[in-house]
């Protein structure tokens, strides 16, 4: 059962069997972007299963991409990482370059003996783990499992799901975010002024046009957003989306650094979005669409590879 595209989590099913990311497909191709994400923490009797995971679905045109990946973590009563797996069936977004081999060989063993509450001390960006879904994912875990020890908790699930859309006049989104059994609703709509100037690498390098965000069924702000590069573009979005992220801090009383947020990558999957009408043919088009994921996450005009030979 879904609700708000969010299923119903059984932790222990979870932490056993992971066919709830691989099986979950997202056939309603007028979403353009689907991301699912999320943790679970149970006490075993071995000491500590964490379970992360996050899959996009693309569907762009003729091009359909599903990207699951799946980390299990086992810590110790102390909370250090004593074994970390990843589901062989997942893969990243960067082609054969990324399937689990690459994810396998970038993460393995080398956190083993790290205390995942203080994950982020010791990996700070994703160029360290020269991948970005994993740093997302780690983050989340260390993130949530920190929270959980804040509040006296020993286990807990955190969940969302977004789908992005375009419309008439520019683009849709709307998520979802559960944690500890609170939910919250976010729902954003972008209306361009004048259609976005895209590059010959078809990014966005200019933007005119009016964002307002709606909060659990009421309006929260608006603004013109208005901008003449890229730079200038992703910074505009990324504004936005970090507002909608202390929206939803504040709802669920959170403070400080929490990295169990879609929000952050928001503003990535939004420029994704508005490039996706520019980017035509068929065989030519998957490899575009790869290129422009390629950028999004590494830097534009940077290597597009992190994983092998990044």
């Amino acid at each position: 059962m879904k609700l708000d595209g969010i299923a119903a989590l059984d932790p222990a099913a979870v932490r056993e069997e992971h066919g709830f990311v691989f099986d979950a497909h997202d056939r309603n191709r007028s979403r353009l972007i689907v991301r699912y994400r999320g943790t679970v923490v149970e006490r075993t009797e071995e000491g500590v299963s964490v379970t992360g995971w996050q899959k996009s679905v693309y569907h762009f045109g003729g091009l359909n991409r599903e990207v699951p990946i799946v980390l299990s973590l086992r810590l110790d009563e102390e909370g250090l990482i004593r074994s970390l797996k990843i589901d062989e069936r997942s893969r990243g977004s960067q082609g054969r370059r990324c399937d689990f081999a690459c994810l396998e060989a970038l993460c393995g063993k080398k956190l083993a003996g790290t205390a995942l509450e203080a994950l982020p001390e010791h990996v700070s960006s994703a160029s360290e783990l020269k991948c970005l879904h994993l740093y997302e994912i780690l983050s989340a875990c260390a993130s949530f499992y920190a929270y959980l020890l804040s509040q006296g908790l020993r286990d807990g699930t955190e969940q969302e799901y977004l789908a992005i859309r375009p419309d008439d006049s520019g683009l849709c989104s709307d998520s979802v975010h559960e944690i500890l059994g609170w939910r919250d609703r976010t729902e954003v709509r972008l209306e361009h002024r004048t259609p976005p100037r895209l590059g010959s690498e078809k990014l966005a390098e200019s933007l005119d046009a009016l964002v307002t965000v709606r909060y659990n069924g009421r309006a929260a702000f608006s603004e013109e957003l208005r901008a003449g590069d890229f730079e200038g573009v992703y910074a505009q979005l990324n504004r936005v989306f970090s507002k909608c992220h202390h929206l939803e801090k504040e709802f669920f009383a959170l403070k400080g650094r929490v990295r169990f947020f879609n929000s952050p990558s928001m503003a990535g999957l939004f420029l994704l979005t508005i490039s996706h009408s520019a980017v035509r043919g068929l065989v030519s088009r998957a490899w575009k669409i790869e290129k422009i994921l390629h950028w999004l996450q590494t830097g534009y005009g940077k290597n597009p590879c992190k994983g092998f030979g990044g």
